[in-house]
């Protein structure tokens, strides 16, 4: 019976330690996700401004390359959100924000000014990857 209940601690632990190490790899993912956007919107600007081609053509490029740029603004949001948690600035509780809360707050850096759910308060919520302290 006791060594059963050590088993399932030593696989909680194995767990959190495996889901703290994806949520890393995510969070870097997501800085790789938003230069290569931001390069690929960039590189195609350049390529309509420099090169002889149809007006058109130029405004073509061009809308492709935002589209492109912000679909993959909006997959580094997501992996903003769901990678780790954030912690309240005056209660401390931890949590994981929704898509919309991530996409409108302000922030400066992975600090997001946020409402948290447990104190109702507003407050500089910084991003942690563990649950637990």
């Amino acid at each position: 019976m006791e060594t059963n209940i050590k088993q399932k601690e030593t696989e909680m632990e194995i767990k959190t330690k495996e889901k703290e190490k994806a949520d890393r790899l995510l969070l870097k993912l997501e800085i790789v996700i938003g230069i290569m956007g931001v390069l690929f919107l960039l590189g195609f600007v350049l390529i309509a401004s420099y090169l002889e081609m149809a007006i058109w053509l130029k405004v073509g490029l061009i809308v492709f390359a935002f589209a492109v740029c912000l679909i993959a603004v909006c997959f580094a949001i997501k992996i903003e959100q769901v990678a780790g948690y954030y912690e309240c600035g005056k209660c401390h509780h931890r949590y994981v924000p929704t898509y919309k809360q991530v996409c409108l707050s302000m922030h400066i850096g992975r600090t997001r000014y946020m409402k948290c759910p447990h104190c109702k308060e507003k407050s500089w919520n910084k991003k942690v990857i563990s649950e637990k302290e």
